[in-house]
């Protein structure tokens, strides 16, 4: 059981990673795209997906990125590329890996009935940490995409159910050596500041029985939760593992952290103190 569920949670990750590069437009189809250092692959930042009848869908448009910058949003559909009619996603992503980092790219976009033209500067591929920062530091925490299973302690319906309090989200799974290096961290903060208004939650891809075993195992003190399909992951665009998410009181996203980096810890409970003395939302 164990094996099937890494073997599923890699697979979500890898297929996340995949969806990713669709979004930035680096050569994803090229044989050579993973090859590729991060300096050269050129970033537009917008998710792709198919269109229906010509074009391709700005499934999502990455906040701070060229595209973002430029003026697309979420639901554009984008007609042409430098005058080249758009068919399916690779065309742009071919388009965006041979202009490269520093060029800019002209695009006809279609929204409601109207077109409009968008010209965005490329930059270089960001890097998966600072393009969470990017795309979700000074955003709202999306909610669940559905409902968790919980797996220990109180695990809320919605992310709204956390609000008023300081939440580290914090994205794991049983097979991540970082994520459980990770977790006395998150067991101690959570014991240090609970009363003061910080949660700690915990979500894995793992399922519950596996879950279960490793939360006992490495004693986590703190809620923990299973989302077995890699929706509420999807939602927040992780694509590494760990990564947390520090939300304030309000519901906000105000850091994010990938991998583990006990250089950062003092500065992120640093961060925690400083909003856990910010004051409640008003209703």
């Amino acid at each position: 059981m164990k094996a099937t569920a890494s073997r599923r949670v890699t697979h979500a990750i890898l297929l996340a990673a995949g969806m990713a590069l669709a979004a930035v437009a680096v050569v994803a189809d090229a044989p050579d795209a993973l090859a590729q250092s991060s300096s050269r692959r050129a970033w537009l930042g917008v998710e792709l997906a198919p269109g229906t009848g010509g074009g391709v869908v700005a499934k999502h448009v990455v906040t701070n990125s060229p595209a973002g910058k430029a003026g697309l949003s979420d639901g554009d559909l984008i007609l042409a590329a430098d005058g080249i009619p758009l068919e399916e996603p690779r065309q742009l992503v071919a388009r965006v890996a041979l202009l490269g980092p520093g060029n800019t790219i002209q695009l006809k976009l279609r929204r409601g009935s109207t077109d409009k033209q968008a010209t965005a500067t490329l930059v270089q591929f960001p890097g998966d940490e600072q393009l969470l920062r990017l795309d979700k530091i000074g955003t709202f925490a999306p909610t669940w995409k559905q409902p968790l299973d919980a797996v220990s302690g109180t695990v809320p319906s919605s992310i709204s159910g956390l609000r008023g309090k300081v939440v580290l989200l914090d994205f794991w799974a049983t097979w991540c050596q970082p994520c459980r290096m990770m977790s006395p961290q998150l067991s101690k903060w959570q014991t240090t500041y609970a009363s003061q208004g910080l949660a700690v939650v915990g979500v894995t891809t793992d399922d519950v029985p596996t879950a279960t075993r490793t939360a006992q195992a490495l004693s986590m003190t703190y809620a923990v939760a299973s989302d077995a399909q890699a929706a509420t992951m999807s939602t927040y665009g992780v694509r590494a593992l760990p990564a947390m998410f520090v939300i304030d009181k309000k519901g906000v996203i105000r850091d994010v952290l990938v991998g583990y980096d006990p250089m950062r810890h003092a500065e992120l409970e640093k961060l925690v103190q400083t909003l856990l003395a910010e004051p409640a939302p008003t209703p």
